[in-house]
């Protein structure tokens, strides 16, 4: 499991760097020469919408997701924990629909190409339904955590 987890950090980071790379040439082709590059624009709000969908399904892993806390740190310890699992119920059920029209969205456009960079929008709107299936399944996997070892945790440590 430790591979995927790695694979994903990296994938994170490369498109992180091959946005700012896009949008440095986009820069410098505009200031510079007379042609603008025409695809640029497009190619990092595609992959800038990849870097937040994917990041949302990271922070699921490190259940790192702001959390307001007010009301359930004051709960005791076996009833914040049967809090804890009825909201990542609601968040497990919402990712599944989101993942499931998103599937059929990505599918429906899939023949409908970019208009800079002439590729199918399914590769574009592909990126929810990959989240909301991650968010899905680790989600899934922090519920078993919790129903197994008690507290969950957030991602510095502290009780959540």
């Amino acid at each position: 499991m430790k591979i995927f987890e790695r694979l994903e950090e990296a994938l994170l980071v490369a498109l992180f760097l091959v946005a700012f790379v896009v949008l440095i040439a986009q820069i410098l082709s505009r200031h510079f020469f007379p042609y603008p590059l025409a695809w640029s624009e497009e190619a990092a709000r595609f992959l800038f919408l990849w870097i937040v969908f994917l990041g949302a399904a990271y922070l699921v892993r490190l259940n790192g997701h702001i959390a307001i806390t007010l009301l359930t740190s004051r709960l005791p310890t076996p009833l914040r924990n049967v809090t804890y699992l009825m909201m990542q119920s609601m968040v497990l059920v919402f990712a599944a629909v989101v993942c499931w029209y998103g599937v059929d969205v990505a599918w429906k456009v899939r023949k409908l190409p970019t208009i800079a960079m002439e590729i199918s929008s399914s590769w574009e709107y592909a990126a929810v339904p990959v989240s909301a299936g991650l968010i899905t399944l680790r989600t899934a996997a922090n519920m078993l955590r919790a129903l197994r070892g008690g507290a969950p945790q957030d991602a510095d440590g502290s009780l959540i």
